[in-house]
């Protein structure tokens, strides 16, 4: 059950879904950049039985029906693995609980790895687990399953929901799994959602590849069934997250008058576009090409006009006027686009456009904290900054908004980089200080304001409001370190971690200090 979950499991799983999961939501299949989820090898978890729904770590144990069974770490020949066996309950499953009360918050589309073992049975991994209301509360019964058959040496994907009873919904694929591959020792089970398409393989051969639009999005989990017994080790979770892209629309509109003629547009920088539009007599002839292109690309509008005169023996004037409005792609070296901003000002080589860029691509990128950082970042703005951007190309009101509210960010960028700068000789220590200084002062100037008027509405209701710097203080000093092993180490996903983890606890500070200034002085002015 959802709601019985330990909130300690759900605000750590929210916490990494935030940072390292949000990009993929709402993609689309084909998505070609993977990104690390979460992994777990259960190495330092202690070994016994785990009873009731709270499992090791953060797995939620959960039985499909009534019965009981058995969870398990165990250190056994090397390793120490997890083992679901059960007695007589139907649907054995180890979930990991990406969710929100009931609202998933992880990828959309993943790769999930397993080193497993079935023990007796059958055993596999559930995938894009979703809760369903019974009653009033919520279950997590349907989902995905890719299960191993041991003894018939088959595996099967099937759509389960088990609401509708022990074994319902339809089997999607059954294969047989080749002679090469040993059941009776360790083996690697893989299953792959992206968009419609689902994938299974075993030890990287690929079985199973069906299409199936049931279920969208959701979780992921281990499984065996009624009188089985299956153990995994190593789970590997990897989430897909697309590169940004963008429509181009190329539009040339040619009028002439007169005799016939040819008008000849082409843009050479970057990428080479070449429009050949011929009339003849007053004619106009339009034409519209639209190409996607990847995120390194920006919008540029040419409009050229040329009008020419030229006398003939008979002392006849024939006059062309050619006028051609192109709309061009041309490659940048600069990295991946501002969409919103580029949206807000107009133009991607707008100044404030230009000192977004030059802070991220000329400061925070050229070191390795700020590289790692910039990952995480940039998959978590891509997600969803082309709708943004989209909207404020239809609404001029929405531009304007963002417009101005960029400016505290441009003069919180530049403070930051101020304050870095004596520290210049030690690039990572001056992104550290950059990065610290900014993201104190985005959430004082962007989330300080709410977090005040909410403190002074309660307090204006009688209502206690009780600030806490403990936990953003706590956070950042795990930050901090996490950042000085990453350094040491050499570790990308370790600084990945570690630099968001210090943004977003030093712009929860500065959203909170404010307001616990004001309830301090309050309490002194009582006293």
């Amino acid at each position: 059950m959802v709601y019985s979950l330990n909130w300690k499991k759900a605000v750590i799983a929210s916490l990494l879904m935030l940072l390292f999961a949000s990009a993929s939501i709402g993609t689309a299949a084909g998505a070609d950049v993977a990104m690390f989820v979460t992994a777990d090898n259960f190495d330092d978890y202690v070994t016994g039985t785990y009873t009731g729904s709270d499992g090791p770590g953060m797995w939620l144990q959960d039985l499909g029906e009534s019965g009981s069974a058995n969870y398990k770490i165990i250190s056994s020949g090397g390793r120490t693995f997890y083992k679901l066996e059960s007695s007589d309950a139907f649907f054995v499953k180890a979930i990991l609980p990406y969710y929100f009360l009931i609202l998933y918050i992880g990828p959309i589309n993943y790769s999930v790895t397993a080193s497993m073992k079935v023990d007796v049975g059958e055993g596999g991994i559930i995938f894009r687990v979703q809760p369903v209301k019974v009653g009033d509360i919520y279950y997590l019964r349907k989902y995905y399953l890719a299960t191993v058959y041991k003894d018939s040496r088959k595996v099967a994907l099937w759509y389960v929901d088990e609401i509708e009873g022990p074994g319902a919904g339809p089997r999607l694929a059954l294969a047989d799994i080749p002679e090469s591959i040993d059941l009776d020792n360790w083996f690697s089970l893989n299953v792959i959602a992206r968009g419609d398409n689902l994938v299974v393989k075993i030890n990287n051969q690929e079985l199973i590849n069906v299409n199936d639009d049931r279920l969208s999005y959701g979780s992921i989990g281990l499984y065996t069934f009624k009188g089985c017994a299956a153990s995994f080790d190593w789970i590997n979770w990897i989430a897909y997250v697309p590169q940004a892209t963008e429509t181009v629309t190329t539009t040339i509109t040619t009028t002439a008058t007169g005799s016939a003629s040819t008008v000849t547009s082409t843009v050479t920088e970057g990428t080479t576009v070449t429009t050949t539009a011929t009339e003849t007599g007053e004619t106009t002839v339009t034409m519209t090409e639209t190409t996607t292109s990847p995120a390194e690309t920006v919008t540029e509008t040419v409009t050229a006009t040329q009008t020419t005169t030229e006398k003939e023996t008979e002392t006849k004037t024939v006059t062309e006027t050619a006028t051609s409005t192109l709309t061009s792609t041309v490659t940048e070296a600069g990295g991946l686009r501002c969409l919103i901003a580029t949206a807000a000002f107009g133009s991607e080589i707008a100044p404030q456009v230009q000192a977004l860029r030059n802070f991220r691509d000329g400061f925070v990128t050229r070191t390795f904290a700020g590289e790692n950082f910039m990952k995480a970042f940039n998959a978590f703005y891509y997600s969803w900054s082309p709708y943004v951007a989209h909207a404020e190309y239809e609404n001029p009101t929405l531009r304007d908004i963002v417009k101005t509210s960029i400016y505290p960010l441009l003069f919180s960028l530049d403070v930051s980089k101020q304050a870095a700068e004596p520290f210049s000789t030690i690039p990572e220590l001056a992104v550290l200080i950059s990065g610290l200084v900014a993201a104190s002062l985005i959430g004082l100037i962007y989330a300080a304001p709410i977090v005040v008027s909410i403190f002074l509405i309660l307090r204006w209701k009688g209502k206690r409001f009780n600030i806490k710097l403990l936990y953003p203080s706590a956070a950042l000093i795990m930050g901090l370190i996490l950042f000085a092993l990453a350094e040491a180490s050499a570790s990308p996903l370790l600084m990945i971690l570690a630099s968001s983890t210090i943004v977003l606890s030093a712009m929860a500070f500065g959203a909170i200090a404010p307001a616990k200034i004001f309830s301090i002085w309050e309490s002194r002015k009582r006293a």
